[in-house]
C-alpha cells in the first residue's frame, strides 16, 4: 500500500541523512517527523501538535531516569571506581579474566553507555595484557560484548527505555529488566566463547597487578544493585499477586520499586563515592561532584532530545492512518504474538544494519510496532518485554562500519576493518541471534 511506501521513505530519509550526509541523528529525526505526516495527509498542525505531544510526553515518562542513570555511570567512572573492578578481576579471577570483563562489561553496561563504558575498561584490558599473555582482541572482543549486550537489552539504558515508553507500557519496566537480563546471559556469553578462541595457554603475572581493598567496592555495587533489585522487588510482587493492602513492607517496596524512585535512591548513594583525588578533602570532594554532575547533563542533554524526538515521531505514526491500516492488516492476516517477535527482531535489524544506531533502531522500531499491538491487544506483561527484547536483539545485529562503536572497539584494538568485521561484526551477529532464540526459547516456555 501507498501508507507503507510513505513509512519506508520516511525511514530512508533517516538512513541516508545520517549515513551519507552524516547529519546528527537528532535533526534526521525532527525532519522524518515533517515528512512522515506531511507524506500522510496530516494537516500541518496536527503534524505539530503530534511532535509536540510526543516529545513532552516521553521527556516526562523517562526524562529523569534517563539523566539519574547517567549521573550514576559518571559518578562510577569518575570515582574510579571501574578501575577498581578491574584490579579485583585481575587479582581474584586470575586465568578466568576474559570471562571476568565480559560480566564486569554486562554489569557495568546498565549505567554506563557501551561507548564511553568501552573506552574506560580498555584501559583494564590493556593492564591485564601488561601482566599475562592474553591477546587485547580476545579481551576487547568479551569486554565490548558484555556491553553491548546490556546496552540493547536491559533498561534503564536508554534504547530498551524509549522502547518501553513508545509502547505506552513505562508500568512494566521491571518485567523488562528480568526478561532482558536472562535474554543477556547467552547473548554476553557468546561474546566470551568467541573472544576466548583468541588466547591459549593463558599465564597472569600476579606481581604486576594493583591490589585493591574489597571493602571499596561496597558502594559502587550497591550504586548499580540497589535500583535494579528495587524494581525487581516491586515486579515480583505484582507477578505473586500478594495483598499488600495490610502489609506495610509491601506497600514500601511497591513505592521504591517506581522505576524513578529506585533510579533517585541510586543516584543518592552515588555521592558517598569518594572523589578520585589525592586532595580530598571535604570542599575539593564537592567541587568534583559538581563537575560530574555538569559532565552528565551535557551527556544526558543530546540522548534526552534524540529519544523524546523518537517519541514524536511514533506520535505522528499514531495519528496517521497506518494506525487503522495496520489494525485491518493484523485482523486479516491472522497474526499470533510469535510472529511480532519476529517482526520485531527484523525490523530492528534492518535499522540497525543500515543507520548504525541500535538506539534510534529502538526508537523507530517500536514505533512502527505500537500501531500492532493495539490491534492485537496485547498487554501482557511478559509478552511486552519480549517484543523489548526482541527489538534490542535487532538492535545489535549488525554493528559495522556505520557504528560508532564499530570504530571505538577496533581502533582501541588495533584491528583493520577486514579484521573488525571478521571479529567484532560477525561476534555482534552471533549475539543477535542467539538473543533472539533465547527469547522464542522463552516464549514456548510461558505459554
Amino acid at each position: 500500500m501507498l501508507i507503507f511506501i510513505y513509512l519506508a521513505l520516511s525511514i530512508l530519509f533517516i538512513i541516508i541523512t545520517t549515513s551519507k550526509f552524516n547529519w546528527h541523528p537528532i535533526f534526521s529525526l525532527f525532519f522524518a517527523c515533517f515528512l512522515c505526516g506531511v507524506l500522510m495527509g496530516l494537516p500541518l498542525a496536527e503534524i505539530i501538535n503530534s511532535i509536540k505531544n510526543g516529545f513532552g510526553n516521553t521527556l516526562k515518562s523517562i526524562g529523569l531516569i534517563i539523566v539519574f542513570s547517567i549521573i550514576m555511570g559518571e559518578f562510577l567512572k569518575e570515582s574510579g571506581s571501574i578501575q577498581m573492578f578491574g584490579n579485583i578481576i585481575l587479582s581474584k579471577f586470575k586465568n578466568n579474566s576474559i570471562l571476568s570483563l565480559n560480566f564486569l562489561g554486562l554489569f557495568l553496561g546498565i549505567v554506563v553507555f557501551c561507548d564511553s563504558g568501552f573506552l574506560i575498561l580498555n584501559s583494564i584490558s590493556k593492564s591485564i595484557v601488561s601482566s599475562s599473555n592474553i591477546s587485547l582482541a580476545s579481551l576487547n572482543l568479551s569486554l565490548s560484548g558484555g556491553l553491548y549486550t546490556s546496552h540493547t537489552l536491559i533498561p534503564p539504558t536508554p534504547g530498551p527505555l524509549a522502547a518501553i515508553s513508545n509502547l505506552n507500557a513505562n508500568q512494566f519496566i521491571g518485567y523488562a529488566i528480568i526478561v532482558g537480563s536472562i535474554v543477556s546471559i547467552p547473548s554476553s556469553l557468546v561474546s566470551f566463547f568467541y573472544a576466548k578462541k583468541f588466547s591459549k595457554n593463558i599465564q597472569i603475572d600476579l606481581s604486576k597487578i594493583e591490589k585493591t581493598n574489597n571493602k571499596n567496592l561496597i558502594l559502587p555495587i550497591l550504586v548499580i544493585l540497589t535500583p535494579t533489585l528495587l524494581i525487581g522487588s516491586s515486579t515480583i510482587l505484582n507477578i505473586i499477586e500478594i495483598n499488600e493492602s495490610s502489609n506495610s513492607i509491601f506497600q514500601i517496596l511497591k513505592v521504591l520499586g517506581n522505576p524513578l524512585i529506585a533510579i533517585s535512591i541510586g543516584t543518592i548513594i552515588c555521592f558517598l563515592l569518594p572523589s578520585n583525588n589525592n586532595n580530598n578533602n571535604n570542599n575539593n570532594n564537592n567541587n568534583n561532584k559538581k563537575k560530574w554532575i555538569q559532565n552528565s547533563l551535557k551527556i544526558s542533554g543530546p540522548i534526552l532530545i534524540l529519544t523524546s524526538l523518537g517519541g514524536a515521531f511514533g506520535e505522528v505514526l499514531k495519528n496517521s492512518d497506518l494506525s487503522n491500516i495496520i489494525n485491518e492488516s493484523a485482523l486479516n492476516l491472522s497474526l499470533s504474538p510469535i510472529h511480532i517477535l519476529f517482526f520485531a527482531f527484523i525490523i530492528c535489524a534492518l535499522l540497525k544494519t543500515s543507520q548504525g544506531s541500535s538506539t534510534s533502531s529502538l526508537i523507530i522500531g517500536s514505533s512502527i510496532l505500537f500501531p500492532i499491538l493495539q490491534s492485537m491487544n496485547i498487554s501482557d506483561p511478559w509478552m511486552i518485554a519480549l517484543i523489548v527484547a526482541s527489538l534490542g536483539s535487532g538492535a545489535m545485529t549488525v554493528s559495522h562500519a556505520n557504528d560508532s562503536y564499530f570504530w571505538i572497539v577496533t581502533q582501541s584494538t588495533s584491528l583493520n576493518i577486514s579484521e573488525g568485521y571478521k571479529k567484532f561484526t560477525l561476534m555482534t551477529l552471533f549475539q543477535g541471534i542467539i538473543s533472539f532464540i533465547t527469547i522464542i526459547v522463552i516464549y514456548i516456555i510461558i505459554t
